[in-house]
């Protein structure tokens, strides 16, 4: 009897302790569970809150991940779009051995910036380099336009402008894990990092991408469609000018943001890519410093532009749209092939290719639940794999509305971002 009643107080203590403990229990755990629409026993899937609730928690409405990039020692770095913007990091592979196993830590706010947006890339030595800007992923007020035909345009384009004309513009930072002394900060501490400045005045960096053999990163600007070149090594930046003649708002989602290309990606040869007017792939020369409008476009019925972009070992290019077509572009034959959609809805938001080879994304627009899907190379085929609930009561549950970025690890987990107004880091085992 003395066993049992030991046993029973120890399982009381216990309840106790994590009751006292910083963050979710599911977190101290590591509990595990499948997700709903997942095929029992064959997926499994958990996330993480960003930093531990009473002390370093990322706040509500500043914590939609809108950026997710991985270092070379296999740390996930993350950033945040809201009222103000943070950076944070998980490390699955360097972590295993702290209490409350793997948990993200927060480096920091970023004052005066309110979105990282597709803006973070990483360089061999783990530096991490951050693009900053407004939030583009709320609706925004929309003034009275004029009469005529054009008059929406008008004002949405006057309104634009109107709440830029206000912001200096974002910056671009480098930021050194190395330099990273803090174990523990609280939500409101400044993170440190090195301002390299502003690529673009009166304009957020909107999406960028890195070429590590050349040390340069490149960039695209909201709302006037910039494209810039910065060069590591001797510290500046080059302004290319617009790349976007048109002003046309097809989303996504809300009509008050102006269609650009969300998405660049570097090849092998050094060649950069994004979407220009009307679904126009257009490619960069860095070599030249000139950029050419490809004969080619991605897939659309209306207005298109591109989401997101990824490339495997053999240098295809895979791309997901506004419209939510997913698409193959050989730069070599100068081809675009269709492949379909995974789901009805708009918005293909985020790809990655899986260690098993499988492609995976996630799909669908704000006014609905997003979903997670693959895509079989081999046999051309999607498979809905269905949206991202993770329920083990009575520690705790989390049902995903929002997602906006995903990535492959070194270890085979697949992570993705919440993009909601309280958001987490999930990790999803094929």
């Amino acid at each position: 009897m003395k066993l049992i009643n030991v046993s029973r107080y120890t399982a009381v203590w216990f309840v106790l302790l994590l009751g006292f403990l910083p963050g979710r229990v599911a977190v101290a755990m590591e509990i595990i569970t499948h997700a709903e629409g997942f095929r029992p026993g064959s997926h499994k899937l958990e996330y993480r809150d960003l930093g531990f609730e009473h002390t370093d928690l990322i706040p509500a409405d500043e914590s939609a991940i809108t950026s997710l990039v991985e270092t070379a020692n296999g740390d996930i770095y993350g950033g945040t779009t809201g009222r103000i913007c943070h950076l944070f990091v998980f490390s699955p592979l360097n972590d295993k051995a702290r209490l409350l196993c793997n948990r993200v830590k927060h480096l920091g706010k970023i004052s005066g910036h309110e979105s990282i947006h597709h803006s973070l890339v990483a360089a061999p030595d783990g530096t991490i380099y951050v693009g900053t800007g407004l939030n583009e992923i709320q609706q925004h007020p929309i003034s009275d336009p004029p009469p005529g035909n054009a008059g929406i345009t008008i004002s949405l384009w006057q309104d634009i402008k109107a709440r830029y004309a206000e912001y200096e513009g974002g910056h671009l930072y480098k930021y050194d894990p190395a330099a990273e002394k803090r174990t523990w900060i609280g939500p409101e501490q400044q993170w440190v990092a090195e301002d390299l400045g502003i690529p673009v005045p009166n304009n957020g960096i909107y999406t960028m991408t890195i070429n590590n053999d050349r040390q340069e990163i490149y960039g695209v600007t909201y709302p006037d469609g910039h494209f810039f070149v910065y060069y590591i090594k001797a510290r500046k930046f080059t302004d290319l000018g617009p790349i976007y003649k048109k002003t046309v708002y097809a989303g996504p989602d809300n009509r008050t943001l102006r269609t650009i290309t969300r998405a660049l990606i570097c090849d092998n040869d050094g060649f950069v890519y994004g979407a220009a007017d009307d679904g126009v792939i257009f490619k960069f020369d860095p070599l030249k410093l000139s950029i050419e409008k490809l004969p080619v476009r991605i897939p659309q019925i209306y207005y298109s532009t591109i989401e997101t972009l990824v490339k495997d070992r053999r240098a295809m290019i895979y791309g997901g749209t506004l419209e939510g077509y997913l698409f193959k572009f050989d730069p070599e034959q100068m081809k675009v092939t269709n492949l379909g959609k995974p789901l009805a809805q708009r918005r293909i938001r985020g790809l990655t290719i899986g260690a098993n080879g499988i492609m995976y994304g996630i799909a669908g627009q704000r006014s609905n639940h997003c979903r997670l899907f693959s895509y079989d190379r081999a046999d051309a085929a999607f498979e809905d794999l269905g949206i991202l609930k993770v329920v083990r009561e009575p520690y705790y549950q989390w049902t995903a509305v929002q997602m906006d970025s995903i990535l492959t690890g070194k270890d085979g987990v697949i992570y993705i971002g919440e993009a909601e107004r309280r958001s987490h880091l999930f990790l999803y085992y094929p």
